[in-house]
């Protein structure tokens, strides 16, 4: 199997992505300004994830060029759990997205499937469930905000605005990860082969080259 990306490949994956930050977070989502809010926004949030793993995709072939790992990764439906695994493959060990991208993936599907109740805790046997923006309290300023089971997912303008600046800034540092990779990577270039019996051939064509 031969595996082949190119820097036109990854950088149209993170202008994609940007560019849906930016119309995401642009637009004004609000509960309050639309009929069945909760459904759009949870639209938008899934659209962000799916370019996300695209370009975690696109990267990832300039991190690797085992097919078996890269069939791996691309199987993995889950943003969160792929982009660790891409960390990985870098030889990183913290992960401090994961956490967020893990919560936003349970709150996209909140607010798509079950109009913002919430119905499933962060784990099998909890009450709460992490949201993928920082808290409204001011007591918890830094935290991500957590709604009990059974309670209504508060999403604001601000939120929507802050879960695009995430992405936009996950995808900026995974085009320097690229840039950095293909920076290190030693570049081979083709021998010349001369063949005797055409080399004469080759020169006529150089000289006649512009006339």
């Amino acid at each position: 199997m031969h595996i082949t990306t190119s820097a036109l490949g990854i950088e149209l994956a993170h202008a994609t992505l940007r560019a849906a930050a930016l119309f995401l977070g642009a637009d004004d989502l609000s509960p309050r300004r639309s009929v069945a809010p909760n459904k759009v926004v949870g639209n938008g949030l899934r659209e962000l994830d799916r370019f996300l793993s695209i370009l975690i995709d696109e990267v990832a072939v300039q991190a690797s060029r085992d097919a078996a790992t890269l069939d791996r990764l691309r199987s993995r439906r889950n943003t969160a759990n792929k982009l660790r695994m891409l960390q990985a493959m870098l030889g990183r060990r913290h992960h401090p997205d994961h956490r967020r991208l893990r919560a936003l993936g349970r709150s996209r599907d909140c607010l798509f499937y079950c109009d913002g109740r919430v119905r499933r805790a962060d784990v099998r046997s909890g009450q709460m469930m992490t949201a993928g923006w920082p808290s409204h309290a001011a007591a918890d300023a830094g935290d991500l905000m957590t709604t009990p089971l059974g309670g209504r997912l508060a999403v604001r303008r601000g939120d929507i605005d802050d879960v695009c600046r995430f992405y936009a800034r996950v995808a900026d540092e995974l085009l320097a990860v690229a840039g950095a990779l293909r920076a290190d990577r030693p570049r081979h270039r083709a021998p010349v082969v001369f063949r005797r019996q055409t080399a004469h051939i080759g020169l006529a064509n150089v000289a006649c080259d512009g006339f």
